[in-house]
């Protein structure tokens, strides 16, 4: 197996355990385990934990991100690149919950370090380039509030979808993929006033 194969394979192992167990649970010696190599093989390709935590968080996240910052930097106008990033970013949440579950922890374990290198290495591109597509739709807007609440409806309704079924008004149709980037389409729209 080749180098690029072996960090590959061990980056995607290790984001699922950093996603599952959290980034304290765990040590080189349980990744380079799960790996199936030896702890020294796992210190050949990253100097320690921190490291390799750092870049499982930008593979899983760069992974998702090229597509989304490919769409908002496309030649469609403003409104319509808003509304195939959140069908994209849907689709992610569904299909990627390494992705989801690592974000997710990070803002539950709060560690100034971890959410820094999120937001500033990892995050960056994807927010400047919606910054722009929100100003571009309504120069008057809060780019930032209505990044940080697309977020939160993103992570949020996927996150709980599995309950929401159970609370009042909940169906099968509310659950699908489908009627959640509508519904959060609309809401961005509405927020913004553009029909």
């Amino acid at each position: 197996m080749t180098t690029n194969n072996t960090q590959q394979r061990i980056l995607e192992t290790s984001a699922e355990l950093f996603a599952s167990k959290g980034y304290d649970a765990l040590t080189m010696r349980d990744i380079a385990s799960a790996c199936n190599i030896k702890a020294p093989s796992l210190y050949n390709h990253f100097k320690d934990k921190n490291e390799l935590y750092r870049a499982s968080l930008k593979y899983v996240f760069c992974k998702e991100d090229n597509v989304l910052v490919a769409c908002l930097s496309s030649s469609l106008p403003a409104d319509e690149k808003l509304d195939q990033f959140i069908a994209l970013a849907c689709n992610q949440m569904v299909s990627n919950q390494t992705f989801r579950q690592l974000f997710i922890r990070e803002l539950l374990e709060q560690d100034e370090d971890h959410l820094k290198f999120l937001a500033e290495d990892v995050m960056s591109n994807t927010c400047h380039a919606l910054h722009a597509v929100f100003t571009e739709i309504d120069p008057d807007c809060d780019p930032h509030f209505l990044t940080t609440s697309l977020m939160g409806l993103l992570f949020f309704h996927f996150q709980v979808n599995p309950v929401r079924i159970y609370l009042p008004g909940g169906s099968k149709e509310a659950q699908s993929t489908e009627y959640l980037t509508k519904s959060i389409q609309q809401l961005m729209r509405h927020n913004l006033n553009t029909q």
